[in-house]
């Protein structure tokens, strides 16, 4: 299982905080999100403490990540997923990118985000 698919199964599981387990403590991240398809998005970036707000402000209900591809190279890993509500309607794609220190855990995370663009599954990528 790759870390990506870990970080989110926690993230997205009965317990979100255990995913900050997950997480050094001296992260830094950026995520770019956008809710429509009309250029805007917001960026949200900081240490520990901001993500733990980030988890905090969260509206976990309904829906969760899914990691369709992982690519690892060294200590960076890489995730092309899509957020769905858990009927399985589509929200957003993301691509999310984590550079691991000695002991696993993320230390720099950054992850863009938008509903306006999908990509073919495995099975339809040519």
């Amino acid at each position: 299982m790759s870390f990506f698919e870990r970080y989110f199964e926690t993230l997205d599981g009965p317990e979100p905080y255990s995913s900050l387990d997950l997480v050094s403590d001296d992260v830094e991240f950026a995520i770019e999100w956008a809710n429509g398809d009309d250029r805007k998005a917001t960026q949200l970036r900081g240490g520990k403490e901001q993500l733990r707000e980030f988890v905090d402000a969260g509206d976990m209900d309904g829906w969760a990540h899914y990691v369709v591809h992982t690519a690892i190279d060294g200590d960076t890993e890489f995730a092309l997923g899509e957020t769905r509500w858990d009927d399985g309607r589509f929200i957003g794609t993301f691509l999310a990118v984590a550079h691991l220190d000695a002991d696993g855990r993320m230390d720099r995370y950054m992850v863009g985000r938008s509903p306006a663009i999908t990509f073919p599954s495995r099975a339809h990528a040519r």
